[in-house]
């Protein structure tokens, strides 16, 4: 938004400015240029949003407005805004758009061209690396921005801290995001995005990362949960929990994230929920489909994982025995003893295969 006049919509004691006001003080300002409200997320209040737009639209000005998602469920404001001139909803980076799992990305998509259907243009800043985030957030904002038809992407940092894989993975980022294919479909026959696009394009670094790092084709690899459909026995992981059976867990799933870590140089798999053996040989293929012959060492962290199958600790332990210790070396897991001596106590000292696990698993601190 460079060049246009920057408006607060909050007073000096925090209270919300009236719009006559606000459209006064506008008047007196240069003519014909353009606006940008801040301070408020527009559409919070709704009868604030609309006596805002009945006053500006006597200004005859384009402006552009902080919003929020939430104004897309309200068409006739949407309608409103347009005629009285707004052109540009600026939406993010809190609440978080990314957050949440993919329904709730779904619907944030949704709600995005909802507000390009009503003729306002988006500016949705995005924050990638935030603390606990995992490889695959760089994905999820290139996604998001082409499946709401984002108009002008915003990308920043999550943390201050940088090593090769952040920047790798924000280069790799904002080189998807201005790709030409993704600028013209989210941007359609608009010329002035179309130009705007293209002028940020131009500030690219010309050696920009044109492929995933390591990490994030690992988390591509894993982004889909992984129905657990075993009727068998399952144990918590939990000690001094309740026994759960098959009937316990018929909607259960298991979900996994990856990262890098540069004190292990390794990638880490942090797994969540329920695993099964059928949930195991789908978890593995899909690492070994994305790790390849890359010689990455992988982390399995399995602090997450509430239950596991006796199915796990039987057949498919037994199946992968030699497998296991063939990895040794490449393949540790970490949270692995808190979880046997769990099994252990829930199995009543009973543990399937303990040889195996104690001798060819390698835990890390």
């Amino acid at each position: 938004m460079t060049g246009w006049h920057r408006v607060t919509l909050v007073g000096a004691g925090g209270e919300l400015r009236a719009p006559g006001r606000v459209a006064a003080e506008l008047g007196d300002t240069g003519a014909g240029a353009g606006i940008v409200l801040t301070g408020h997320r527009f559409g919070t209040i709704p009868s604030y949003a609309r006596l805002l737009c009945r006053h500006l639209a006597g200004l005859g000005r384009p402006w552009a407005v902080e919003a929020d998602l939430g104004i897309a469920a309200d068409p006739d404001l949407l309608a409103l805004a347009r005629r009285s001139g707004c052109r540009v909803a600026i939406l993010g980076p809190e609440p978080d758009p990314l957050a949440g799992d993919d329904a709730a990305r779904a619907a944030a998509a949704r709600a995005l061209r909802r507000i390009r259907r009503a003729g306002l243009r988006t500016v949705l800043h995005l924050v990638v690396g935030r603390p606990g985030d995992d490889a695959g957030v760089y994905a999820r904002a290139v996604a998001l921005a082409a499946a709401g038809r984002v108009t002008f992407p915003e990308l920043h940092r999550g943390s201050e801290k940088t090593d090769e894989e952040a920047d790798r993975g924000f280069a790799w980022a904002r080189r998807a995001l201005y790709g030409h294919r993704a600028i013209w479909r989210r941007t359609g026959h608009d010329l002035p995005a179309l130009i705007a696009n293209y002028r940020v394009r131009r500030t690219l670094p010309a050696a920009a990362p044109a492929a995933p790092t390591a990490a994030m084709r690992l988390a591509r690899a894993l982004a889909a949960p992984i129905r657990v459909r075993e009727r068998a026995a399952f144990v918590s992981t939990l000690a001094s929990a309740v026994h759960a059976g098959s009937s316990h867990v018929r909607h259960a799933w298991l979900c996994a994230r990856a990262a890098r870590d540069e004190r292990l140089k390794a990638l880490v798999v942090r797994l969540e929920g329920t695993v099964d053996a059928r949930a195991a040989r789908t978890l593995a293929a899909r690492i070994r489909r994305a790790v390849g012959r890359t010689g990455e060492r992988v982390v399995i962290d399995v602090g997450g994982v509430e239950r596991v199958s006796l199915t796990l600790l039987t057949r498919f332990l037994e199946e992968n025995a030699a497998r296991l210790g063939q990895l040794r070396g490449r393949l540790a897991f970490r949270n692995l003893g808190p979880a046997l001596a769990a099994l252990r106590h829930n199995l009543h000292g009973m543990l399937p295969n303990a040889a195996l696990l104690e001798r060819d698993l390698e835990e890390l601190a």
